[in-house]
């Protein structure tokens, strides 16, 4: 008979929901958890031309080392991070070269968009 396995009865349709949901509780968290990896790489890994918070594990001085080392050009110093900038690409990878570190978008967010123009102070 359908449906009747030792001794319980099954409707035809048991586990329809389950099965009907099994692609949105797989899909919406691997959707949720593949944009937070992207908003970390590129807020950890900024393109060029774009203000950086740089904080390093040694203090603001071995910060600022790593930013002149690395050739970016300093906009600001306060509360324990530097504020650089560089249009050269390769900037934070020598960044992270240099010490051990964590550079961040300055403005915040995933790194996408347009932000605003910087003034530099020469």
């Amino acid at each position: 008979m359908h449906g009747i396995e030792a001794g319980v009865v099954r409707h035809p349709d048991a586990g329809g929901l389950a099965r009907t949901l099994r692609p949105y509780l797989i899909g919406v968290p691997l959707g949720v958890l593949t944009w937070i990896v992207i908003c970390l790489v590129s807020a950890t890994f900024p393109p060029g031309g774009r203000p950086i918070a740089v904080f390093a594990l040694a203090g603001t001085q071995a910060a600022l080392d790593a930013v002149i080392a690395a050739g970016g050009d300093i906009l600001e110093v306060r509360d324990g991070r530097v504020i650089a900038i560089s249009n050269d690409p390769g900037f934070v990878v020598r960044l992270y070269a240099q010490t051990p570190l964590l550079a961040v978008l300055a403005e915040g967010g995933c790194g996408f968009g347009k932000g605003a123009p910087v003034r530099r102070s020469v």
